[in-house]
């Protein structure tokens, strides 16, 4: 799958390294408060880098992994902020479903593709979320 950079998306080295790092500690995340408490470090993170769901924006459900990650694989930078406010939404069910949603790719997948969009790496076909 190839991602068209477009400018406005490109990410700075520091934003590109929080990301990465976010990435790495939640396929680390050993317990349901570890994870929950990274999931909420993303939706913190978000605005920053231009994924933060605003009031009023859709929301992707995250219940269904699949769909999630599918949706995820192929994300505009808006269909990115209905992704977090899904998992900002899911963080509200408690540790978890956050738990759940970790260890199946979901956050992970939103940062692959953020920074994918980012022109920082390469996008992932679906096969390899």
């Amino acid at each position: 799958m190839t991602v068209k950079l477009n400018k406005a998306d490109a990410l700075t080295t520091t934003e590109t390294e929080l990301l990465r790092d976010l990435r790495s500690r939640l396929g680390r995340a050993t317990n349901d408060k570890a994870a929950a408490v990274l999931v909420n470090a993303l939706v913190q993170t978000a605005p920053r880098v231009d994924i933060g769901p605003a009031p009023g924006d859709p929301v992707l459900d995250a219940k269904d992994f699949e769909v999630f990650k599918t949706v995820v694989a192929g994300a505009s930078m808006a269909q990115l902020r209905a992704a977090v406010a899904g998992l900002k939404q899911l963080h509200g069910q408690g540790p978890g479903p956050v738990m759940k949603a970790v260890t199946a790719g979901l956050p992970q997948a939103v940062i692959s593709r953020r920074l994918a969009l980012g022109g920082r790496e390469p996008a992932l076909d679906n096969g390899l979320l």
